[in-house]
């Protein structure tokens, strides 16, 4: 064998060994991936086009994720991981304006949700049509609802909202909300939300709407 074959073979070598002790390639492919799916939507991810991006081999990725139903699991876990730490941001910081708080919280979810749409849309959307074997995934996702259904029972104790159940109230307030997520990610809304201030003025008035069945008075 030929010096120049030894040398590239050793390079190649070296090369993938780079690849295979990535610093921390397994989060860096969740990060690459999501921004392949906010620009080009879940069918333009590939794990190939993921290891690409990343400048390492697919097996490399093949050792983190075991296919792209495995990746798009773990980026869908990541968006809830999102949510939940919003909602417990605002609960941690609460303003003692319970109204002022609930809203926050709203504001929270929604900025949050339209901020990475295709993103969103893959958390919710059907995808990945069986989640059992993804346990953190439904477990970050019942997270989540479990911080919506604590600022619901905040706001009951501060005397805010009705005495009901929790949990049916957290799902009223959830339900509305991505509601209001979805059509506004379709383009389906009826008023204009181009401008942060109109986006701001439209989820003020969704809130005034959602309390209506929600407040004690």
């Amino acid at each position: 064998m030929s010096r120049t074959s030894k040398s590239a073979k050793s390079g190649a070598a070296a090369a993938g060994s780079r690849a295979y002790h990535h610093g921390d390639l397994k989060q860096a492919l969740l990060k690459t991936s999501v921004k392949i799916i906010e620009k080009e939507g879940v069918a333009g991810l590939t794990l190939q086009k993921a290891a690409r991006q990343q400048g390492v081999s697919a097996a490399a990725v093949y050792r983190h994720y075991g296919s792209k139903e495995d990746l798009l699991a773990a980026i869908a876990t990541e968006g809830f991981r999102l949510l939940r730490d919003g909602v417990q941001a605002v609960i941690a910081d609460r303003p003692r304006d319970t109204r002022a708080f609930f809203r926050r919280s709203m504001e929270k979810y929604i900025d949050l949700a339209i901020s990475k749409p295709k993103h969103y849309e893959l958390m919710f959307g059907g995808t990945i049509p069986d989640r059992s074997p993804y346990a953190e995934l439904e477990a970050v996702g019942q997270e989540a609802f479990d911080g919506l259904i604590e600022t619901v029972r905040i706001c009951q104790n501060e005397g805010l909202f009705k005495k009901r159940k929790p949990v049916l109230m957290a799902f009223h307030v959830w339900s509305l909300m991505h509601g209001f997520v979805m059509l506004h990610i379709a383009g389906h809304t009826p008023f204009p939300t181009d401008q942060p201030e109109q986006l701001r003025r439209l989820t003020g008035l969704l809130n005034q709407f959602l309390r209506r069945g929600l407040d004690r008075s």
